[in-house]
């Protein structure tokens, strides 16, 4: 059986114009080669799999070569060539830092670094994971890399840049390498898949690249394991099902659900997700992203940042027209609190249930309560002509809901305006019917319908709560103190009140409360909810003098009168 040799090393490029995705890197490289402006040590960071190393093994070999054309590719016939490609080449050196980073090593490199090349004009070391090399070590390489001998090139090598001592980034000319682009590492998968003779699916090709994270060596490492999975075809259902990937149908049905405010099949389809194997939390990240791609996907100019398969952008096209703006928004924003709290939540699978009820409420239409309580207050206007209508006062706004718009049947009642016929403001009480505990009034412009409806407690605590924590991640952490001084009480339907014992908390929530207001009625969804701030009176009791001590302690033991009087003792 002849031996398997791994796609990430059998397709290994071999010259700049065939590195994958590092373009700016490679055009540098060739351009100092092409000039002689060479530096004497570069340091190459990026993240893993994205062609540092490969990128110094091609310009050691090239700047090694002795007939070196003017597209700067190295020859291959040359000694420094063929001893190269046959793993021992007197000019190029390897060193890895994870398991060679002491100063005895680097001594040792140093002493190499002093012996002129035997063959060639250059000596190139290349330092692998360098930034495992040890503080003395680092030290002791300090002086060679900064005046090293004329023939001497360093190529250090690092996935972690911030690991690295100043002094040696300033010694060295710093490439950052980037991840890897989808369509690049989709296009080069599929290359190698016409090349072995595998018939693979360009969808399946694109997941592959997602999973990689923009390293091609981690792509090819899975598409290896894929192709041993499936064989010379290798279909999109493979991968979902061997990467522990969510199809994206999955997505599609359940915003649709949402979007339609249908909660009983949005929760049937997470649970089936469920019953398949996946992730509660896999499914939570997997949707917010989806929501992602359906933002980006209502405006032109933000189409390149969809990064899905062909196949997909035109269902994505489709499926964001029908989803509002504000809604996935607002799911977004859901979705990021489901997620941060996920994994601190004793009942997970109740934590996404209910934040699946959440997004479906967004788009859904105006609850009963708030519909049949405008209803209740409107007119009949679907009963016999309305007489003539009587004059109004100069000034009074024309009325909203007497104007049914152009086609509108007998019997339809707007309730957009005839929510906004019911809008009243409430006449500001006389003063001396106020009682001890003063109320703070805000501005908080026109008062919703009274549909009030009990409100949930614990759902309160829990909204309030967690509007303090974000109150505190912004730093505002007296807001964040007042907040959480004491817990908001229900004092009704759709009535909360929350007790404020000082001036300064008082300024806080004056300028807060139309925010806070606004947040816990679309959080409780009950539009028509009230928040009363009270100012409590607060009592301060006496302290006792040491005479008045000395009197209670007296009352149970007579006795101390006595030994006063003896001792004369004073209490002063």
């Amino acid at each position: 059986m002849d031996q398997f040799v791994v796609s990430a090393r059998k397709y290994r490029p071999a010259t700049f114009d065939t590195v994958v995705g590092q373009e700016a890197v490679t055009e540098t490289l060739k351009n100092a080669i092409r000039n002689k402006h060479l530096a004497s040590a570069f340091l190459f960071t990026g993240p893993r799999g994205v062609g540092k190393t490969t990128c110094a093994r091609i310009l050691a070999r090239t700047i090694n070569c002795e007939n070196l054309g003017p597209d700067l590719v190295a020859c291959g016939q040359c000694a420094p060539c063929k001893t190269f490609e046959e793993g021992h080449s007197l000019n190029i050196f390897e060193l890895d830092a994870a398991s060679n980073n002491s100063v005895d090593n680097i001594r040792d490199l140093i002493l190499q670094v002093s012996i002129a090349p035997q063959v060639g004009t250059k000596k190139v070391y290349i330092i692998d994971e360098v930034h495992m090399l040890s503080q003395a070590a680092f030290n002791a390489f300090l002086k060679t890399l900064e005046e090293p001998p004329s023939y001497a090139i360093f190529i250090l090598a690092t996935t972690e840049k911030h690991k690295i001592l100043p002094t040696i980034l300033s010694r060295c000319q710093v490439f950052d390498f980037r991840r890897i682009q989808l369509s690049d590492i989709t296009r080069h998968l599929a290359s190698i898949a016409q090349k072995e003779g595998i018939d693979a699916e360009p969808q399946a090709l694109h997941v592959i690249a997602q999973k990689a994270d923009g390293g091609l060596r981690d792509a090819l490492s899975i598409f290896d394991q894929l192709v041993s999975f499936a064989g010379n075809r290798l279909t999109y259902q493979d991968v979902l099902k061997n990467l522990n990937v969510l199809d994206h149908e999955h997505f599609f049905t359940i915003t649709d659900s949402i979007i339609q405010g249908d909660v009983a099949a949005a929760l049937l389809e997470y649970n089936g997700i469920l019953q398949k194997g996946f992730d509660g939390h896999l499914f939570v990240t997997g949707l917010a992203s989806h929501f992602r791609d359906l933002l980006v996907s209502q405006d032109p100019r933000t189409l390149p940042l969809l990064e899905v398969s062909e196949e997909l952008v035109t269902r994505y096209g489709a499926q964001a027209q029908s989803a509002p703006r504000e809604l996935l928004i607002r799911g977004l924003d859901r979705l990021a609190q489901c997620d941060a709290q996920y994994k601190q939540s004793k009942e997970p699978r109740l934590l996404v249930e209910l934040t699946l009820m959440q997004l479906c409420r967004l788009n859904a239409p105006a609850t009963d309560s708030v519909a049949s309580g405008a209803e209740k207050k409107s007119p009949d206007l679907s009963g016999p002509a309305a007489p003539a209508a009587t004059p109004k006062p100069a000034g009074a706004s024309p009325s909203l809901a007497a104007e049914p718009g152009p086609g509108a049947q007998a019997g339809y009642v707007p309730k957009r305006r005839i929510l906004r016929e019911q809008v009243s403001i409430k006449p500001t009480a006389p003063a001396s019917a106020a009682p001890e505990a003063r109320s703070l009034d805000t501005d908080e412009g026109p008062e919703l319908p009274s549909a009030a409806k009990e409100v949930n407690t614990a759902l309160l605590l829990r909204v309030w709560g967690e509007y303090a924590l974000a109150r505190k991640r912004e730093g505002r952490n007296s807001l964040h103190a007042t907040l959480a001084a004491r817990e908001p009480l229900v004092v009704g339907p759709s009535a909360v009140s929350f007790s404020i014992v000082n001036e300064v908390q008082e300024k806080y929530m004056r300028e807060e409360k139309p925010t806070l207001l606004s947040h816990l009625r679309r959080e409780l969804d009950d539009p028509a909810l009230q928040l009363d701030v009270v100012k409590e009176q607060v009592v301060v009791k006496p302290r006792y003098t040491k005479l008045d001590r000395f009197n209670l302690m007296a009352e149970k033991n007579p006795a101390l009168l006595k030994l006063r009087e003896e001792l004369d003792l004073d209490l002063g």
